[in-house]
């Protein structure tokens, strides 16, 4: 009986994992920034970026553009995953962590208008329907939310 159950179960969990997409796949599309803001001491400062209005759409070859009623910014973006060695005040040791970052590169040269977002992580919310995107600095963290359209 064990051996009978044993072979579905293995199938199963084969299909299910091939099924699954990776994070780069999960990017393709089209998303609108929902917010920004920096963090900073018990709370957050929000700011414009000017880009808010407009939708931005990875597409799976790596290009990438920015399209709004007044803009159009074309370009590129790029993904992968990377290991952090930082210092822990708390423990006074040395730890490592695994990041995901996100570049974009959008321009338009008419316009003299671009885009250069470098986000040292992000994590996917909401059943990967949001993305919070994070650039790291000393004077705030900066913070990105993206809501898929």
């Amino acid at each position: 009986m064990k051996r009978n159950l044993l072979l579905p179960l293995l199938i199963a969990t084969l299909f299910i994992s091939s099924c699954s997409k990776n994070f780069e796949d999960r990017l393709i599309g089209s998303w609108r920034l929902d917010d920004a803001y920096r963090r900073v001491f018990l709370g957050r400062d929000h700011f414009e970026t000017g880009y808010e209005s407009g939708v931005f759409t990875l597409f799976e070859n790596g290009d990438a553009s920015y399209v709004s009623s007044t803009d159009t910014l074309n370009g590129y973006w790029r993904s992968d995953r990377y290991n952090n060695n930082y210092y822990n005040g708390g423990t006074g040791q040395w730890e490592n962590r695994s990041l995901k970052y996100l570049r974009l590169y959008l321009r338009n040269f008419t316009q003299n208008k671009f885009i250069d977002w470098e986000f040292d992580d992000f994590n996917f919310r909401n059943n990967w329907r949001e993305i919070r995107a994070e650039q790291y600095s000393l004077g705030g963290d900066r913070v990105y939310e993206f809501v898929r359209q």
